[in-house]
């Protein structure tokens, strides 16, 4: 009788699917995609619509508008001329508009004159492939001008690094990482960047986190050698000026123009198991040509493993890759040799890797979606973008039953200026290049150049640091894209890749099972000390494994103090990770099959930033574990919006949370990436999804289910968790109703139950 049942609603979920394409307007070819158990929740379809190219180029000076023309470009965009003129006015300008539509011309028109006025310009790009790209545009432009445009990083020959450090370059196309190594250690370099007039600074949303903290460290030390004019360019940001503004500490002016080349199918599939939905979803689309996208190394490699193993020719694109791997399969797609790519967000920027058909991608933001379908279609033919709303994500759940709040919601650039592992080298690298005076830094900055000098890496000598010696040594060891320590990983003595902390720990504990380059391995050995992990080759299979933890928080310092809609600080904290065991599943089954516990749990410190709020207590109710229960479930949620708000950054988060109702949330990254500070600064909208998400579950459950109140982060195995509670804690907050946060308390470890 229940097999039949089921079978009924399968049924009946299948015809909604049908009649849902047949209303919006039937197509042949997708049909496979709509005969399927997974519900449809929404199919739309997007029309072709752009901004008509009117406006003529002979407001520029007759030598650049002949430069467009000599390029085929007889009229503009008008965002094109609205950026074009403010940046000739000498503003700084921010630019967003779809891949492909000349936001490259936008700031190269306005950067050629102001370097033909006298000065150079440097084009920073977060990629090689990306510099390479755009390589020739630029060079086209800069030839019919008379000007030396030079590609300047790791993959540069002799001549163009001569002509650069030489001064025979006018416009420098180069990355982060290159100019933040040549600034340090190159006198003639530092001379170069003396004339710097105009920086553009490309792919801006890229600049999150860690890399975006090096990245507004970076132009600061370059504006201690020249002033020049800023241009940024994005795809994606619904905050870019606002983001602009905080990575660069000065006022831009935003432009925009909204463009779509061909049509686009959208899909929103709604799935109990992410990974046999992409499976099905490839196999329906047959041979196309398609990009699925992952938010973490881990569900990319998931995904690979299993389209291999049911003979699907794909490969993986991430970062972390070396670049000849990376480029081969680039390369591959591009022949067909493969007609599945499947990526973290590395592919969301510019690279041409030929056509695409069809994209398919976890849950992110309306805005980065945008741009991840948009690298389908590129040439105008009609495209199929399918997102995957996982059964066990309560954002995802949310959206099911909100689908049109989706287009809503926006993908919003991040960064914490003060991550102070990123300070202490940053402020060390400004030492080496020229003598920092005590005028040049702020609160933050002094209190971490003191501690520098307290440890032998600068003296003070009138009025300005300098570097000594070993300031100069362990500059050499700084990554700009990374900080803190990584463990590097090593299979029968072989070096294979390594994974940052403080996540190395719940991903590399001993038994955890690893998927490295579609390879699975199982770590026999994790050792801290020497940040080495030893992995054993294991055979083929679906088991996966998630730790079980504890986090314990503590408070350094109070940075700032908001009273709605909460009382909230948001602060420096202290994270100790400790890993006492872990639980091993299967990938396509919610079954979590054993349960094992470490001989010796692993444990881990490190600095970053977060918030502390004390919650309402909800209304007394007779349940076991009832208010621990509650506070538990509300984190839980609180992160998960974290995905609407932030941007997909669920994965890149931790919470903490007490029976007496304190509950922290705080960037699971070495110093602090500005994840937490962005959801802080918008909890309203974060307490408005948590109480959308925990009324309208249907599980009726008092612990809820995966749709609403579990997280599969949880290191407490999703216990002891209470939906109704948690439910009565956001309406009271959404009414105004608060307690005041007794932060103190936490400046000191102590002993209280604590449930990440």
């Amino acid at each position: 009788m229940l097999k039949k049942r089921c079978r009924c609603k399968k049924q009946s979920i299948r015809q909604r699917n049908l009649e849902l394409l047949r209303k919006v307007g039937f197509k042949e070819s997708l049909l496979p995609l709509f005969t399927t158990d997974d519900e449809i929740v929404l199919y739309k379809v997007l029309r072709p619509f752009r901004e008509t190219p009117t406006e003529d180029p002979d407001f520029l000076p007759p030598q650049l508008a002949e430069c467009l023309r000599k390029r085929g470009i007889e009229k503009l965009f008008p965002f094109q001329k609205e950026a074009m003129f403010r940046l000739m006015e000498g503003e700084n300008v921010v630019i967003t508009a779809p891949t492909g539509f000349g936001k490259t011309e936008a700031f190269v028109i306005p950067m050629l004159w102001r370097t033909l006025k006298g000065g150079k310009a440097m084009v920073f790009y977060p990629t090689k492939a990306l510099a390479r790209d755009q390589e020739e545009k630029i060079k086209f432009y800069a030839s019919h001008l008379g000007l030396k445009a030079v590609r300047f990083d790791g993959d540069s020959d002799r001549e163009e690094r001569r002509a650069v450090l030489s001064g025979k370059s006018d416009i420098i196309l180069t990355n982060p990482d290159m100019v933040d190594y040549h600034l340090r250690n190159t006198p003639a370099f530092r001379r170069i960047c003396r004339e710097l007039a105009f920086i553009a600074v490309d792919e801006l949303h890229t600049y999150t986190g860690v890399l975006g903290s090096n990245m507004h460290y970076l132009v600061k030390r370059l504006s201690r050698f020249a002033d020049f004019q800023i241009a940024c360019a994005s795809a994606t940001l619904s905050n870019a000026a606002e983001f602009a503004e905080e990575l660069f500490d000065r006022k831009f002016f935003l432009v925009s123009g909204e463009h779509r080349k061909g049509t686009l199918h959208l899909i929103f599939r709604y799935t109990p198991s992410l990974y046999s939905t992409v499976r099905d979803i490839v196999a329906a689309l047959r041979n196309r040509k398609i990009i699925v996208f992952g938010n973490s190394y881990k569900t990319v490699e998931t995904i690979n493993l299993i389209l291999k193993r049911y003979g699907f020719r794909s490969a993986i694109h991430k970062s972390g890759l070396p670049k000849e791997v990376r480029q081969e399969v680039e390369e591959r797609f591009k022949r067909g040799e493969i007609n599945i790519v499947v990526s973290t967000p590395t592919l969301e920027l510019g690279i041409d890797i030929g056509d695409v058909d069809a994209v398919v991608s976890e849950l992110v933001p309306y805005g980065q979606l945008i741009q991840r379908v948009g690298r389908a279609g590129r040439k105008g033919q009609e495209s199929i973008g399918v997102v995957v709303l996982r059964e066990e994500d309560s954002i995802s759940t949310y959206y099911r039953a909100n689908p049109e709040d989706y287009f809503k919601e926006e993908a919003n650039g991040y960064v914490e200026r003060y991550n102070e592992e990123v300070m202490k080298f940053q402020l060390l690298s400004m030492c080496i290049e020229k003598p920092v005076s005590f005028e040049e830094l702020d609160r933050q900055s002094m209190e971490i150049m003191r501690k520098l000098q307290a440890e032998g890496l600068v003296v003070e000598r009138e009025g300005a640091f300098y570097p000594t010696a070993r300031a100069v040594e362990l500059s050499r060891t700084f990554s700009f894209r990374g900080i803190g320590d990584s463990v590097k990983i090593y299979h029968d003595g072989k070096y294979i890749g390594e994974r940052a902390l403080p996540i190395a720990v719940k991903e590399l504990f001993p038994g955890s099972i690893l998927i490295h380059n579609s390879v699975r391995y199982r770590t026999v050995e994790l050792d801290l000390k020497r940040l080495r992990a030893e992995v054993l080759k294991i055979d083929d299979g679906y088991e996966v494994t998630d730790p079980l933890y504890t986090t314990i928080p503590r408070i350094i310092e109070v940075e700032k103090k908001i009273e709605e809609p909460v009382n909230a600080i948001y602060c420096t904290l202290e994270i100790n990770y400790i890993v006492h065991g872990y639980i091993k599943r299967n990938v396509f089954d919610k079954e979590k099959k054993d349960f094992k516990y470490l001989d010796e749990p692993v444990s881990y410190t490190f600095k970053t930033k977060g918030f502390l709020f004390s919650a309402p207590f909800p209304d007394p109710e007779d349940y076991e574990d009832y208010y621990a229960g509650s506070f538990h479930a509300l984190e839980h949620v609180l992160i998960e919006t974290t995905d609407a708000i932030t941007g997909g950054g669920s994965r890149e988060m931790g919470g903490i949370s007490v029976p007496d109702g304190d509950i922290f949330v705080y960037d699971a990254s070495v110093g602090g990436s500005g994840l937490s500070k962005l959801l802080f600064k918008r909890l309203r909208r974060a307490f408005e999804i948590c109480a959308a998400i925990l009324k309208s579950c249907e599980c009726g459950r008092v612990d809820g289910c995966p749709r609403c109140t579990y997280s599969y982060q949880c290191g407490n195995n999703n216990q002891p968790l209470n939906r109704i509670g948690a439910l009565n804690i956001a309406e009271k907050v959404l009414k105004g109703i608060k307690r005041k946060t007794d932060w103190k308390k936490y400046t000191n470890v102590i002993e209280i139950r604590y449930f990440p």
